[in-house]
């Protein structure tokens, strides 16, 4: 985005250090910081706040947090948009339900509730955003879905194997059989026509 909007200026946040090195346009920093904890931004700076795919870490009290902190250095009539997938898939096969079945224990263990997704516009309101709007979108998981479908399988597979520890504590399994988990799951999302649905809220700080 940087890249095609030479006229604006950019700043990345993220609590690892994951920022591109092969291109860096003049008009883009980045700050390897835990927006929880508070950016290093003054009061006011931004027209526009983008965060996405937090929602698997944040409890209630931290989506608190994180709205009140992009409320304050967003510049009055500045806009925040939130992109958050559901943790729970439609149309997958047994072994994928279970897995996410899983998966959703692992958040409740963190008091993460993964269907608090659905509420994100309630919680932009009581942070005292106006405009709050609410679009949901389809996104398929699996050959089925063409490029996104592949990427998004990608990413269903990637996480898995993040949450490999946590995975053999709750579910009692193995290295060995969260392995073979992982070959089994990858085949049900390749051969079904298994979706999500993507939460994309966008509010308005007021003048």
């Amino acid at each position: 985005m940087a890249t095609d909007h030479g006229s604006a200026n950019f700043v990345g946040v993220d609590i690892s250090d994951i920022f591109p090195t092969a291109i860096f346009p003049r008009n883009c920093n980045f700050y390897q910081e835990n927006f929880l904890d508070g950016v290093s931004q003054p009061d006011g700076t931004f027209d526009v706040v983008f965060q996405r795919n937090v929602s698997c870490g944040l409890t209630f009290e931290l989506w608190q947090k994180a709205m009140a902190e992009a409320f304050r250095v967003l510049k009055p009539g500045g806009y925040y948009e939130c992109v958050e997938a559901e943790y729970q898939l439609h149309n997958c096969g047994p072994f994928t339900h279970e897995y996410f079945e899983h998966l959703l224990m692992i958040m409740a263990y963190g008091s993460v509730d993964p269907l608090l997704v659905r509420a994100l516009d309630k919680l932009m309101v009581a942070a005292g955003f106006t405009d709050v709007k609410v679009t949901e979108y389809m996104v398929p998981i699996g050959q089925w879905g063409g490029k996104i479908g592949v990427m998004w399988q990608h990413n269903v597979l990637t996480g898995m194997a993040t949450v490999k520890n946590q995975l053999r504590k709750t579910a009692g399994m193995t290295e060995q059989q969260v392995a073979a988990a992982s070959v089994r799951l990858e085949k049900e999302l390749s051969e079904g026509r298994t979706h999500s649905i993507v939460h994309v809220v966008c509010g308005r700080k007021p003048e």
